[in-house]
């Protein structure tokens, strides 16, 4: 292949039948594919930061099955070892900060920015200032999602690509960002398009799940008047060929609507 280097390598019997232990196929394919994993895991610095994008604190407070939102959420990054995320919210949200103080989240580290309700993209702006360098997530509040991160960030860093979205497939999409891809590459966003628009934008179910990774590249496109990633940067980085669709093999949700809460608090 093009984009890979052969060389040749002598280790131990014992290695090499430990190495064919991982191979199942799926995840890793061969044995050439189990040794690149491996030294990927050694060599390049994990990701270890994370924006969660707030709108309604009580949105995400809301406990569905004995947990809340962010609590289901905080677990899967904390699967990732994840351990710093920025909470984008409210200056007013004292319930959500007291919530996450609790000792149950004692490992991660906090940092919280004022969600002026600008924009997706004037969120993310306020806080590019308390990202380290290198590739950090952004996820909605609002969402529910049944990810491994893991394997979504390794999607990503195999792609090369400045952004990555986290798509899903439903049954009526015209309420969501609807996306349109070719392979991995995204090639056409709409976002929530109006009753009567038209049927070329309803060739695909599949929609934005509100969960991103980025490179630090991303703040190329977005200045402090850039309002929404939606409208004003997804289509820049579309024709740039810098943006790649992860399709979730999971459960979604999106709670932000009380009808969308009830749906759900009925899914077990």
């Amino acid at each position: 292949m093009k984009d890979r280097i052969r060389i040749s390598i002598t280790v131990r019997p014992e290695i090499v039948n430990l190495l064919d232990t991982k191979v199942d196929g799926i995840k890793i394919r061969n044995r050439s594919h189990a040794v690149e994993q491996f030294l990927r895991e050694v060599l390049i610095q994990p990701v270890g930061q994370a924006v969660i994008l707030v709108g309604d604190e009580q949105k995400t407070l809301t406990k569905l099955h004995g947990e809340t939102a962010i609590e289901k959420m905080l677990a899967k990054l904390k699967k990732a070892s994840i351990k710093k995320v920025i909470i984008c919210c409210k200056e007013e949200s004292i319930q959500l900060k007291k919530f996450l103080s609790k000792k149950q989240f004692s490992e991660f580290n906090f940092i919280y920015t004022k969600n002026e309700h600008k924009g997706t993209a004037a969120s993310l702006y306020e806080c590019k200032k308390h990202l380290d360098p290198g590739t950090f997530l952004l996820i909605y509040g609002d969402v529910i999602a049944d990810i491994d991160f893991v394997d979504f960030l390794d999607f990503h860093k195999n792609h090369h690509g400045v952004a990555t979205m986290v798509i899903t497939s439903i049954a009526d999409p015209l309420p969501w960002g609807i996306v349109r891809v070719k392979r991995d590459l995204v090639t056409d966003f709409f976002e929530k398009p109006k009753p009567g628009s038209s049927n070329e934008q309803r060739l695909t179910n599949l929609i934005n799940a509100g969960i991103y990774a980025f490179e630090p590249q991303i703040f190329s496109y977005i200045n402090e008047k850039t309002k929404n990633l939606e409208d004003e940067v997804f289509p820049k980085m579309i024709k740039s060929k810098e943006f790649h669709a992860y399709l979730l093999d999971g459960i979604w949700f999106n709670i932000s609507r009380q009808n969308l809460l009830e749906r759900a608090l009925k899914y077990e």
